[in-house]
């Protein structure tokens, strides 16, 4: 008797179907074996999901093949065997090199180096038909995941917090909240927001809370898995695709102001992990940019005390030299140097007011309207719940009226809230640019290293090093200002 392997593939829809188990590819191919006389040495079975289709023991079986000399694969037929023409290069290399044979059982087929012209063709037109096949499959797969995705289904594995489950009524798959872990998320959000937790002490903290033993094989929290959950905003009602933000119908377990106010800390934190690594400051650094090879522009101290500038020339010829940062300082002293007249200073002024009014006239008004929006429609939602209580409305117009109040209520939420952050930048903002207006020199000239390096990064933009000479270049509106300081007239500073 021969020697001989069998190989069986699947997927998990497929398996569902009589027919294609692999209880069923098996029993046909050992038939066939004992009919035929083959020894069956080994079996070789591949199982496909959705969204994995791995083919590891096509591969090992091929190799098996190879060490042990194997003279017979046993498959039931060719797409059960051939998914592309890199599978067919295999296998066609296979018979040509070691001899091999392929029985495609069902098809009443035997494949070999001295098949002729006619069989390989037909066989190659099945490698065809097989990849045409899971193309298609590919393609439905995105289909699905698109309409799911336009619904707010996050079409995928539910995050550490949500578990997966089928809905009884629909026997549609959903995420619903994990009742076991919602407080391990919610306190991971509520520590972190403090500021006092590095992300491993986070995670020291709610494993001496006992809230981790709940959690699933493979979710063990670490600093980077932790940093991800944390940054995450399906924890907000909403979920990433493809590099874009969806509305997600899943529940939220974090407030969007918490969630918001966490990526802050986080920011924070990784500007700080930034200082760290530049224990001693200098004023231009990461301001400028080499003018030859447009690499950065670093910084270091020679003879202990003396602060040097000079292009990192990472994996460049550049030929700029080092610069001393008093050549630095002077240049910038020049360019902040404005003498701003009193009627320029009005004018800024007259400028700052009359955004405002703009700012009053079209933002406030808006944001008005969206507060009364929202109590509107929170009394909707209460008068809709007495009706349906009192059942004067049905349970389906219910559901759908309040799933629909309540998703623009959570989005005039969260369009409030960026609102109100944006009034403290805008009057923050205003501040700033009368203050460097009337003292921009000055402001600097007092700053510390560090204090002066922030300042830069305030003022200037696309700022470059060449021969020893800066070329700074001010942001808007201090260009403007710098440009019309010595001026009186008002014509010369409209717009």
């Amino acid at each position: 008797m021969e020697k001989s392997v069998t190989y069986f593939r699947v997927s998990s829809t497929e398996q569902k179907q009589k027919g294609y188990s692999p209880d069923a590819q098996k029993r046909l191919l050992w038939s066939f074996a004992q009919t035929n006389r083959f020894d069956v040495d080994m079996d070789f079975e591949d199982t496909e999901t959705a969204g994995r289709a791995g083919r590891t023991n096509f591969m090992r079986m091929l190799e098996y093949v190879r060490e042990n000399k194997i003279k017979h694969i046993l498959v039931e037929k060719t797409d059960r065997l051939l998914r592309n023409f890199k599978d067919y290069t295999l296998i066609e290399d296979l018979m040509k090199e070691c001899d091999v044979t392929i029985h495609l059982v069902k098809e009443g087929v035997s494949m070999s180096k001295d098949s002729t012209s006619n069989q390989k063709f037909m066989f190659g037109i099945k490698t065809l038909m097989a990849k045409n096949f899971l193309d298609n499959l590919s393609e439905e797969t995105k289909k699905g995941q698109i309409e799911k995705i336009e619904c707010g289904e996050y079409p995928s594995k539910a995050l550490l917090g949500y578990l997966n489950v089928v809905d009884p009524l629909t026997k549609k798959n959903v995420i619903v909240v994990d009742e076991k872990n919602k407080p391990l998320v919610q306190a991971l959000f509520k520590l972190y927001v403090t500021g006092n937790h590095s992300l491993l002490s986070l995670i020291t903290t709610v494993e001496g809370m006992g809230l981790t033993s709940n959690i699933p094989n493979g979710r063990k929290l670490n600093k980077t898995s932790t940093a991800k959950l944390l940054q995450n905003p399906f924890y907000i009602g909403y979920f990433r695709w493809n590099k874009e933000t969806h509305k997600g119908e899943h529940e939220r377990l974090i407030d969007p102001d918490l969630w918001q106010k966490v990526q802050d800390v986080l920011s924070g934190k990784r500007l700080n992990n930034d200082k760290k690594h530049n224990l001693i400051p200098f004023a231009f650094k990461g301001i400028l940019t080499c003018g030859e090879c447009q690499r950065g522009i670093t910084a270091e101290l020679k003879k202990g005390r003396y602060a040097y500038y000079r292009c990192t020339k990472y994996q460049t010829n550049c030929s700029q030299p080092a610069v001393k940062e008093e050549t630095l300082m002077e240049r910038v002293g020049v360019l902040l140097d404005w003498q701003m007249s009193d009627d320029g200073l009005a004018y800024v002024v007259a400028g700052l007011k009359q955004s405002l009014q703009e700012k009053r006239q079209w933002h406030d008004t808006a944001y008005e309207g969206m507060v009364e929006e929202k109590l509107r429609l929170k009394k909707r939602l209460d008068r809709m719940y007495e009706d349906h209580l009192d059942e004067k409305v049905s349970e389906s117009l219910y559901l759908s009226k309040s799933k629909e109040y309540e998703t623009r209520i959570e989005k005039l939420e969260t369009d409030i809230a960026k609102h109100d952050r944006a009034d403290i930048n805008y009057y923050d903002f205003g501040h700033k640019i009368l203050e460097l207006a009337k003292n921009a020199k000055k402001l600097f000239e007092m700053g510390t290293s560090s204090e002066k390096q922030e300042f830069l990064r305030y003022l200037l933009s696309n700022s470059t090093l060449r021969d020893g000479i800066p070329n700074f270049t001010l942001k808007q509106p201090f260009l403007q200002i710098a440009k019309r300081s010595p001026l009186r007239e008002r014509s010369a500073w409209g717009g």
